[in-house]
C-alpha cells in the first residue's frame, strides 16, 4: 500500500513537471521525453481496482448553463414576464410531478413521451409534460372559473432531442392562459397580440403566426371521408406538414394508418391552402365545408378573430393555414403557431432551423375532464418556446462576438494603498445598505491595477477608490472605467446621520422624502391661512454633503418662522449641496440673506444664501463682449438637457460686457444650474462635482452676477 502511495506521488510530481514545461513552451523533444517518463510511471502504477470509473456528463437531452448563457436567458425571461404582467396576468406554480392518471390520455400520440416515475409510496407519478394540463387540474381542484395567469417552469419529455435546434428532454415553458366565459375571440385575439409583442421585442427575426381551428379540421376530415375513430391520428399526420412534404404525409396516412388514397387526396386539396381573411370567406362559400356545422362555427369565429386582429394592428403577421393541426388532443377551437421566416444567415452564422417558437390555442373541455361533475371552464392560451429562442440568441451573440455582462455590479470598492481592507469593508457595507450593487476583491492588499482590470473584464462601470489622502479629506474618488474620468464625492457621515435620527425622535419633527428631496412643512404643524407670498423663499448653497436638517433647520429658524424647508438629496443618502428655505413672510427671507449669507457653517465653508423666485430663468451678467452664442452654448453643455434657450444681450451694466438670459425646462433644472454656476467658487466645501469654472472656463463673472 505504501509503495502505491509513493508511486502515485511520483506520478503527480511528474505530471506537474510536464504541465510546467508546456506553460514555459519548452522544446517538443524535452516535453516528449518527460511525457514518456510519466507514461512509464503510470504503467507501473497499473489500474486502481478500488476506484469506480464514471463519465462526467449531463444526461441526454439536458445541459448546464454558464453565467454568460444565464445572463442571456434572464434578459429573455424579463421581456416575456414584463409582457405577461403588462397584460394583467397573475403568476402561479404547480408541482413538477403529477399523478400519472392526471396526464394520461391528454396528449394523443405524444403520451408515449411522458416520463413515468418509479412507485415510491403507493402513488403512480409522472413528470409534467407541459404546463397546460396541470393548470386545468389546478382550476378544477380549486373550483376556479375565471383567472388570467402566467407560469414559467421546467417540463420533461422522453423525446429524441436535437439540442442544436433547441429541443431538449428538460426545458422551460413560458405559458400565458385566460380561463373564463367571455365573448367570442376577444381573449384569443389578446393571446395572439401577446405572442407578436414578445417575438417583436426579442428581435430574433421576421416571423409569421399560423392560425387554424380544430373545428374546421374536424369538419374537413368529416366531409373528406375520414372515419371518426381516425380523426386524431390523421390530425397528427397533418401536423407534420411543416417538417416534411405532402407526399410523405400522404404515404403515412395511407401506408401506416390505413386511410383510403382518394380520402387522403381530398384532404391534400384543403390542407395545402393558406392565406388571410379572404381564404376564410372563400371557405365559407365552399359547397361542402359550409354545410358542416363544426366547420361553419370555426370559420365564423376565425372571421371575427381577423376583425379584432386588424384593430390590434397585427393582422399582417397572421396567416390562416389549413395544414396547422397541433397534435395535442385537448384543443377544441382556434389553434396557432409562430414560426421564424427563413432568411439568409448573417455573417458568421450557421443556418439554424428551430421550428416553431411559440404556439397555443383554445381548450374548452380540458378542465371538465378533472371536475367530478364535468363542469367546463373555457380556456385559451399560448406558450413561448424559450429554449429555441435561446438557441438563436446565443448563436447570434457568438457570431457577433458580443460581450455579455454576467453581473449587475454598479461599482467596485478599491484601494490605492496597502492596509485599507477595513475601510473597503466599511464602504462596501454602506453601499449595500443603500441598495447599491457593489463588490470588492477578496485580498487584503490588492494592487490597484488588478482591481481596475477586474472592472474592465467584468464590465463594472464605476470604481470607488479609497486612499490615505481621501480618508484624510473625507472623500471618495469615483472613477469611470470606460472614460477614466474621475470626480470626488463626500461620504455619508455616520455621526451626523445618527444625530439627525436622534433629533427627529426628540423633536417629533416630520421629514418627508419626495422626488429627490426631503421636506419639512409646506405647511408646518399649526399653520393657519394661505401660503406665504412670492419672494419669501431663499436658495441655500455651498452645503457640505453630510450636513442634515438637525443643523440647518434650527439655524434658519433663528431669523424667522419657517413655512417649508427642502433639502435636495442623492440616492446614497448625501445631500446635493443645496436647499430651499421658505419663510412665513418676505421679511424672514430678507433676514436670512442678511444674517446667514457667508455664515461659516464649518471652517472655510461659508454658506451661500440668496433670493429664490422659483422661476425657470437665470441671468448671467458681466460676460466678455467677444463671447459668441455658439461658444456660450458649448460651455453650458455640462448643465444638462434642462437648458432650453440661451440669449446674449448687451449688459445694462458695464458697456463692454454682455448678459446671458438662460431659460430652463423647470424650476428644479434652473436651480441645479444656478448651483453649478454659483458654487463653483466654493471649492472644498462639498460643492458640485462640476464647478462653474469647468462650465464657463475663463468667462465666469462674479457670483453676484448670476441671478434668477
Amino acid at each position: 500500500m505504501a509503495e502505491r502511495a509513493a508511486l502515485e506521488e511520483l506520478v503527480r510530481l511528474q505530471g506537474e513537471r510536464v504541465r510546467g514545461l508546456k506553460q514555459q513552451k519548452a522544446s517538443a523533444e524535452q516535453i516528449e521525453e518527460e511525457v514518456a517518463k510519466l507514461l512509464k510511471l503510470k504503467a507501473q502504477l497499473g489500474p486502481d481496482e478500488g476506484k469506480q470509473k464514471f463519465v462526467l456528463k449531463t444526461p441526454k437531452g439536458t445541459r448546464d448553463y454558464s453565467p454568460r448563457q444565464m445572463a442571456v436567458r434572464e434578459k429573455v425571461f424579463d421581456v416575456i414576464i414584463s409582457c405577461f404582467k403588462r397584460h394583467g396576468a397573475e403568476v402561479i406554480d404547480t408541482p413538477v410531478f403529477e399523478l400519472k392518471e392526471t396526464l394520461t390520455g391528454k396528449y394523443g400520440e405524444d403520451s408515449k413521451l411522458i416520463y413515468d416515475l418509479k412507485d415510491q409510496g403507493g402513488e403512480l407519478l409522472s413528470l409534467r409534460y407541459d404546463l397546460t394540463v396541470p393548470f386545468a387540474r389546478y382550476l378544477a381542484m380549486n373550483k376556479l372559473t375565471n383567472i388570467k395567469r402566467y407560469h414559467i417552469a421546467k417540463v420533461y419529455r422522453r423525446d429524441n432531442p436535437a439540442m442544436t435546434r433547441g429541443r431538449y428532454r428538460e426545458f422551460y415553458q413560458c405559458d400565458f392562459d385566460i380561463a373564463g366565459q367571455f365573448d367570442p375571440m376577444i381573449p384569443d385575439a389578446e393571446c395572439l397580440k401577446i405572442m407578436c409583442e414578445i417575438l417583436s421585442s426579442l428581435q430574433i427575426g421576421d416571423f409569421l403566426v399560423k392560425v387554424n381551428d380544430r373545428r374546421i379540421l374536424d369538419g374537413m376530415f368529416a366531409i373528406c371521408g375520414v372515419p371518426d375513430s381516425k380523426f386524431r391520428t390523421i390530425c397528427s399526420s397533418v401536423d407534420k406538414l411543416d417538417k416534411v412534404s405532402w407526399e410523405e404525409v400522404k404515404n403515412e396516412m395511407v401506408g401506416e394508418k390505413g386511410l383510403a388514397p382518394e380520402v387522403a387526396d381530398r384532404i391534400g386539396d384543403y390542407v395545402q391552402q393558406h392565406g388571410g381573411v379572404s381564404l376564410v370567406e372563400q371557405l365559407l362559400q365552399d359547397p361542402e365545408l359550409s354545410q358542416n356545422k363544426q366547420a361553419l362555427e370555426g370559420l365564423g369565429d376565425l372571421k371575427l378573430l381577423f376583425e379584432y386582429l386588424i384593430l390590434l394592428g397585427i393582422a399582417d403577421k397572421i396567416s390562416f393555414d389549413l395544414s396547422l393541426a397541433r397534435g395535442l388532443d385537448y384543443y377544441t377551437g382556434v389553434i396557432y403557431e409562430a414560426v421564424l421566416l427563413q432568411s439568409p444567415a448573417q455573417a458568421g452564422e450557421e443556418p439554424l432551423g428551430v421550428g416553431s417558437v411559440a404556439a397555443g390555442g383554445r381548450y374548452d373541455g380540458l378542465v371538465g375532464m378533472f371536475d367530478p361533475k364535468g363542469r367546463k371552464v373555457p380556456c385559451v392560451g399560448l406558450s413561448i418556446g424559450v429554449e429555441r429562442i435561446f438557441s438563436i440568441v446565443e448563436q447570434r451573440l457568438e457570431a457577433l462576438e458580443e460581450k455579455v455582462r454576467t453581473t449587475e455590479t454598479q461599482v467596485l470598492v478599491a484601494s490605492a494603498q496597502k492596509k485599507l481592507l477595513e475601510e473597503r469593508l466599511k464602504l462596501v457595507s454602506e453601499l449595500w445598505d443603500a441598495g447599491i450593487k457593489a463588490e470588492l476583491l477578496y485580498k487584503k492588499n490588492p494592487k490597484l491595477l488588478n482591481q481596475l482590470q477586474y472592472c474592465e473584464e467584468a464590465g463594472i462601470p464605476l470604481v470607488a477608490i479609497i486612499g490615505e489622502q481621501e480618508l484624510k479629506d473625507g472623500v471618495i474618488k469615483l472613477r469611470s472605467v470606460a472614460s477614466r474620468e474621475e470626480l470626488w464625492c463626500e461620504r455619508v457621515n455616520p455621526e451626523n446621520k445618527a444625530a439627525l435620527e436622534a433629533w427627529v425622535r426628540e423633536t417629533g419633527i416630520r421629514l418627508v422624502q419626495v422626488n429627490g428631496q426631503r421636506k419639512y412643512g409646506g405647511p408646518p404643524p399649526g399653520w393657519v391661512g394661505s401660503p406665504p407670498p412670492a419672494g419669501s423663499e431663499v436658495f441655500i448653497g455651498r452645503l457640505p454633503q453630510d450636513v442634515y436638517e438637525h443643523q440647518l433647520i434650527p439655524l434658519f429658524q433663528r431669523v424667522g418662522r419657517l413655512y417649508e424647508f427642502r433639502l435636495m438629496m442623492t440616492f446614497s443618502g448625501l445631500n446635493r449641496g443645496f436647499a430651499y428655505a421658505r419663510y412665513s413672510s418676505r421679511r424672514g427671507a430678507q433676514a436670512a440673506i442678511a444674517t446667514l449669507h457667508n455664515h461659516p457653517l464649518r471652517p472655510s465653508c461659508p454658506l451661500l444664501v440668496c433670493r429664490s423666485t422659483e422661476k425657470c430663468e437665470l441671468s448671467v451678467d458681466g460676460l466678455p463682449p467677444a463671447l459668441s452664442r455658439r461658444a456660450l452654448l458649448l460651455a453650458l453643455q455640462p448643465l444638462g438637457p434642462g437648458l432650453q434657450e440661451a440669449l446674449l444681450l448687451p449688459s445694462p451694466g458695464p458697456a463692454s460686457a454682455q448678459i446671458a438670459l438662460l431659460k430652463f425646462s423647470s424650476h428644479r433644472a434652473a436651480a441645479m444650474a444656478k448651483k453649478a454656476l454659483v458654487e463653483g467658487r466654493g471649492g472644498g466645501c462639498g460643492g458640485p462635482l462640476v464647478g462653474a469654472k469647468d462650465v464657463l472656463p475663463g468667462i465666469l463673472p462674479p457670483p453676484s452676477s448670476i441671478a434668477e
